[in-house]
């Protein structure tokens, strides 16, 4: 990773776009609700219950939580002008694991929910939804960005 113009990275917010802060500030947010309580059974008054990361499906909540930091980091090492060698522009980058995120998300939900699910899966599926629209809109803006200007009419 090398920054651009020679220089030390730099933190410049005032340069990020909506679908940016929306991907970063939901995308922390999906991270601290992975943690919560996904799934709860109480017996008797002894409950247990397991994260994202555990329980029913934890294959695809593991796979959710590691591209989700992987995200995450990828969006504050734009945020500090750090460029990156990719075969793909960084913003079709970050929208596809944004995509990634929800996909993963979604089965996990889905298999929670069927058995017990607890309180951190509604949060979650909501964070989902946001997560998909922000990704959603990080992709459409860097088409509108590089679209080509319609053609010219001569008069």
């Amino acid at each position: 990773m090398e920054s651009q113009g020679g220089s030390k990275p730099s933190f410049d917010i005032a340069a990020m776009s909506m679908a940016m802060k929306g991907i970063l500030v939901v995308g922390v947010l999906l991270l601290i609700d992975s943690f919560l309580a996904w799934q709860q059974v109480c017996i008797v008054g002894f409950c247990a219950s397991a994260s994202a990361w555990g329980g029913n499906g934890s294959w695809a909540g593991f796979l959710m939580g590691i591209l989700l930091i992987v995200l995450i980091l990828f969006e504050i090492s734009k945020l500090a002008n750090m460029s990156l060698q990719l075969p793909i522009e960084p913003s079709k980058a970050t929208a596809y694991l944004g995509f990634a995120v929800v996909g993963f998300g979604l089965i996990k939900f889905l298999l929670v929910i069927t058995n017990e699910p607890g309180f951190g899966a509604w949060i979650g599926i909501i964070l989902l939804a946001a997560l998909g629209y922000f990704s959603f809109l990080y992709l459409k803006a860097e088409e509108t960005a590089t679209a080509p200007p319609p053609p010219q009419t001569g008069l």
